[in-house]
């Protein structure tokens, strides 16, 4: 009987994640048609994407999008937790000028994925 809610739980969960991607990549459809280039994409949650030809970036998320123009990021870099085993939490930090919210965190599965977004962030915003 456990194992049926343990089965049930994880279908659940399964069919809630893919509803989920479903909706962001609704807004990432919406964007686009608004006129936002995607030349670079970054993955991340929430989904930070490029646009090189405009000068600015985007964060899809399942319920909307929200795009930031390049000048308007002050800084970036890759931040985490410590944890007791290992580290955790792995995170771009967008440090935007003061009349946007200052800071915005787009999450990863690990250093290396969230190292290799931020170089290519980087060389986007040179």
């Amino acid at each position: 009987m456990k194992m049926t809610w343990v089965v049930l739980a994880i279908i659940v969960m399964a069919g809630l994640g893919y509803w989920n991607w479903q909706k962001g990549q609704e807004q990432l459809r919406i964007l686009k048609s608004s006129g936002f280039d995607v030349t670079d994409d970054l993955k991340g949650e929430p989904r930070l994407v490029v646009n090189r030809t405009n000068k600015s970036v985007a964060l899809v998320s399942a319920n909307n999008y929200r795009v930031i123009l390049m000048e308007a990021i002050t800084s970036s870099e890759v931040l985490y937790d410590r944890g007791v085993q290992m580290d955790e939490n792995f995170r771009i930090e967008l440090q935007l000028v003061p009349s946007e919210s200052a800071v915005v965190p787009i999450m990863y599965e690990n250093e290396t994925l969230a190292r290799a977004a931020l170089d290519s962030l980087q060389s986007a915003i040179r």
